[in-house]
């Protein structure tokens, strides 16, 4: 395309009357001219949700939402060779971005003195150009006018004047991060586990005050961030609009006549934690992308690397000490427990004219990875850390147990680590060490220890053998 003219050459005095516009986007000349006429700077709303709640007729609950910038269209009459800048801008905004407009108007105030006001806008994109219309034969009473509009988005003022503070203040979005613990570090579950902002099953502090939680979680993110900062990571170009989170416990009802409503329940554990969200990869806007690389305008890697999420690499494959990677999801305040990816789905959307692909979405599952005394390895020579549980109103050491071991059978065990003689008056709120499982014998489904050389009844195999049997 041949370089156009800023103006018409044979007629200068347009560039000189009504708005200019600049874009900083358009590098050979960022002015899109001037002799803009009309400027609607659109509207800006704060978007809601009406909540019907039952029993209210003449209450109006809402939802915020948030704020919503209108497009902003400029017009003006149609000069020869003065439109080129904009068809630029167009292709230019297509490879690279979005860019910042600035609009300078000349106004007159209400003493009648001239006046300037500039609005810079963000992450402005050309929406649409309505190119001049021409009549071949104009009316001899109505003289044909040639006018061009172009309509433009954007996501706010900024740096502007006349202007409301807070309008014109940009967003610190914080980004939206998934850390890539490569498989077969030993230990590191275990030590992220800790300080997560996520509370552990059981404790007290799930209960404090929203503030006190508030306090505790702001600190969190930095530590691990500080924890897991030279580790890979992944970052997505937008956070997800929504998390979803699921955890449940199971149960077993046991079926009884005489039960009113359902029979007993058995507590049998809980499930690990899974956290689903959608993502969208672009190659105008990837934060992992590596400059200068022929792959730099492809989301094809970024895909390929969540992808390898669920694999063991080939040379800790080859040792037997590999794993698939785990991962952790950091945005701010919000840490997520240690996860291994459970599943990754991707679609392609957009390729360019080699073939490379442009964009994608996606969703991706991550599953709370278990951890617990048991996983740590029994050749390392340290001594196994020391825990305790709660007793909670209504438990009996049979359930400390099944918390503790997933066996309710190790209450003798528990009972015997703290000098529990009656374990029908333990007191709701002690706490009970638990010794580690390691260190204990392993019993059967009936409590009694495996290998005692007993049964049920207290006679000796041996005792057993001997007897005389008697004959049918």
């Amino acid at each position: 395309m041949s370089t156009p003219s800023p103006f018409d050459a044979e007629y200068t005095a347009t560039n000189f009357v009504g708005f200019a516009v600049s874009i900083d986007l358009v590098g050979s000349d960022r002015s899109l001219g001037a002799n803009w006429q009309s400027l609607s700077l659109g509207s800006v709303s704060l978007s809601s949700t009406d909540l019907q709640a039952g029993g209210y007729s003449r209450t109006r609950f809402q939802m915020m939402e948030g704020l919503d910038y209108a497009n902003v269209t400029l017009s003006r009459p149609w000069t020869a060779n003065q439109s080129g800048w904009i068809s630029q801008w167009f292709a230019a905004a297509a490879e690279q971005g979005p860019s910042t407009i600035s609009i300078t108007i000349n106004y007159l105030d209400v003493k009648g003195e001239m006046q300037q006001a500039t609005y810079n806008f963000r992450d402005a994109y050309p929406v649409a150009w309505t190119q001049p219309d021409f009549v071949a034969v104009p009316s001899s009473e109505t003289p044909q006018r040639i006018n061009e509009t172009l309509t433009f988005s954007h996501s706010g003022f900024t740096n502007s004047t006349n202007l409301a503070p807070g309008i014109d203040s940009p967003e610190n979005v914080q980004p939206f991060k998934l850390i890539v613990i490569p498989g077969g570090v030993s230990g590191v579950a275990s030590a992220l586990s800790s300080i997560t902002s996520w509370t552990p099953g059981g404790s007290t502090s799930a209960y404090v005050a929203t503030s006190a939680l508030s306090a505790q979680t702001s600190g969190v993110s930095s530590i691990v961030e500080d924890t897991v900062g030279g580790f890979p990571s992944i970052t997505f170009w937008v956070p997800p609009s929504s998390l979803n989170l699921s955890k449940s416990a199971d149960w077993r009802i046991n079926a009884s006549p005489t039960a009113e409503g359902s029979g007993p329940v058995n507590w049998l554990g809980t499930k690990p934690l899974s956290i689903e969200f959608d993502f969208i990869l672009d190659s105008n806007a990837m934060d992992v992308k590596t400059s200068g690389s022929q792959d730099a305008d492809s989301v094809l890697p970024d895909v390929e690397r969540l992808l390898s999420l669920c694999e063991v690499d080939a040379t800790l494959a080859m040792v037997g000490v590999g794993t698939a990677p785990l991962v952790m999801l950091l945005w701010g305040d919000f840490v997520s427990p240690v996860s291994y990816v459970e599943d990754v789905s991707v679609e392609f959307q957009k390729f360019n004219t080699s073939g490379k692909p442009i964009r994608a979405s996606g969703h991706l599952k991550i599953t709370q990875f278990p951890t617990s005394l048991e996983s740590q390895n029994p050749t390392s020579g340290g001594d196994q850390p020391l825990r305790s549980l709660e007793l909670y109103d209504g438990d009996r050491l049979a359930h400390v147990a099944f918390r503790a071991y997933q066996s309710p059978s190790y209450w003798r065990d528990v009972a015997k680590a703290n000098d529990i003689s009656d374990p029908l008056r333990v007191k709701p709120g002690t706490s009970l060490f638990i010794p580690d499982k390691s260190a204990l014998q392993r019993r059967g489904e009936s409590g009694r220890p495996v290998g005692s050389g007993s049964n049920t009844l207290g006679i000796s195999a041996k005792a057993q053998q001997n007897s005389p049997r008697k004959s049918p």
